[in-house]
Formats: structure tokens, C-alpha cells, sequence
């Protein structure tokens, strides 16, 4: 009777330190936030995965998008990141269960002393070893663990909104400066054929040198900005 009473008591005393954890519980910060919202919170979701550039209709967008997500560094680093985050959970809730070891041997030899008897022997030691967490340590690194995901989570849900708007917004600058080069050399093209109409006309003496170098000038400056939209398109490109 007084041993399962020492017993108890014993159980008793594990479960109250158990107990005294150190520090509170961990609490996601308070946010002011609406007590309603606009919009229906279980037909929303993230950005990344409304695919909304798809609205555009543009395969060309949607390739491009496909291959960014899948292939830049920046991307794939923070994928390896939730990789790592989720493997460091599960690694702090194993820490909290006990482990079993087995420590097992054999061998042959004269164990009496004898020269002639001749014997084996066989042995096998079980143990158990489990670290109780009295002050809630397996706790807490199971609880920053989870922060930890959750963080890296949403580094990557940054990443990826950040990563397409910036193809989205590079390849429709893209788009502009090629129609702008169009553009500029459907100009240079007026405007040489006007010089030559208005170098004929000086020729023959029916108008002045003025207006032919207002022409000149007018073509100069449309020859100009070609190289430079062929430029931009260039830099777009790089930046795809």
C-alpha cells in the first residue's frame, strides 16, 4: 500500500512540473481587422492561385509564367525553405515521444575458463529513454518550428506574387515597346519619303532652304528614336 502510494505521488509530481512550462503560450500578434468582411472568406484565396494573368488569354504570358515559377532561384530557395521548415516540425514532435534502443551481440569462446569447453553466448539489452519535457522545451520548439513554416509559407506566397507581376508587368512593357518601335519606323519611313518629295521641290527652286532643313531635322529625329525602342525591347527581353 505505501509503495503504490509513493508511486502516485511520484506521477503526481512529473504531471505538476510537466505543467510548469516555461513561458505563455504562443499567440499569433493582434490585428485590428473588420468584424465583416466584403467578400465571403471561403470563396476567396490567395493571389498565386487565382492565376488571374490567365484572364488575359495571352499562351504566351501564361508560358512565360510557367517557367518563371518553376525555374527561378529565388522561387525554388523558398520552396526548400517550407521543404526544411516542415521536416523541423515533425523532427521537435519526435523529440517529445520516447525512443527505444536495442543493443544486441553474440560470440563463441571459453568463458568457464577451460581450455576445452568451449561455449556462445548471446545477449540482448532493450532501453528506453524518454526525456520528459517538464519545462515545456519539445513544447516550444515544436511551437517556433510551426511559426517557422508558417513563415516560410508566406515568404513564399511573397515571392511568387512578387515574381509574377513582375513577368506580367515586364512582358506588357514589352508589348509597348514594340509597338512603339513599329511605330517609330512607320515615322522614319513618312518622313524620309517627305524629305526626298521636299528636296525635289528645293531642287527645282519652288520652296526654301528653310522648309528643306525643317524636313531634314524632322527625319533625323524619327531615324533616332528607332535604336532606341530596339533598345528597350532588348532590356524587356534581358529581363524575361
Amino acid at each position: 500500500m505505501k509503495r503504490a502510494i509513493i508511486i502516485l505521488a511520484v506521477f503526481s509530481l512529473i504531471i505538476y512540473l510537466a505543467g510548469c512550462k516555461v513561458g505563455p503560450d504562443f499567440e499569433s500578434p493582434q490585428t485590428d481587422s473588420p468584424e465583416a468582411y466584403r467578400f465571403d472568406p471561403e470563396l476567396t484565396d490567395t493571389i498565386i492561385n487565382l492565376k488571374w494573368w490567365e484572364l488575359f488569354e495571352d499562351p504566351i504570358l501564361d508560358t512565360l509564367i510557367k517557367i518563371a515559377l518553376e525555374e527561378n532561384k529565388d522561387a525554388l530557395q523558398a520552396a526548400a525553405r517550407i521543404e526544411a521548415a516542415r521536416a523541423n516540425v515533425g523532427y521537435t514532435k519526435a523529440d517529445a515521444f520516447p525512443t527505444i534502443n536495442v543493443a544486441a551481440g553474440a560470440g563463441r569462446g571459453n568463458y568457464a575458463g577451460f581450455k576445452t569447453d568451449v561455449g556462445s553466448n548471446f545477449y540482448a539489452f532493450p532501453e528506453l529513454v524518454w526525456e520528459i519535457d517538464f519545462w515545456g522545451k519539445y513544447r516550444r520548439s515544436t511551437e517556433a518550428a510551426r511559426a517557422e513554416l508558417l513563415s516560410s509559407e508566406h515568404g513564399l506566397r511573397v515571392t511568387q506574387i512578387s515574381l509574377v507581376t513582375s513577368v506580367v508587368s515586364t512582358y506588357f512593357q514589352l508589348l509597348d515597346d514594340m509597338s512603339k518601335y513599329k511605330i517609330s519606323q512607320r515615322t522614319f519611313d513618312s518622313r524620309d519619303s517627305g524629305t526626298q518629295i521636299i528636296q525635289y521641290r528645293f531642287d527645282y527652286g519652288t520652296i526654301p532652304e528653310i522648309d528643306l532643313n525643317q524636313a531634314q531635322i524632322q527625319q533625323a529625329i524619327a531615324a533616332a528614336a528607332i535604336p532606341v525602342y530596339r533598345r528597350y525591347i532588348a532590356f524587356d527581353q534581358s529581363a524575361l
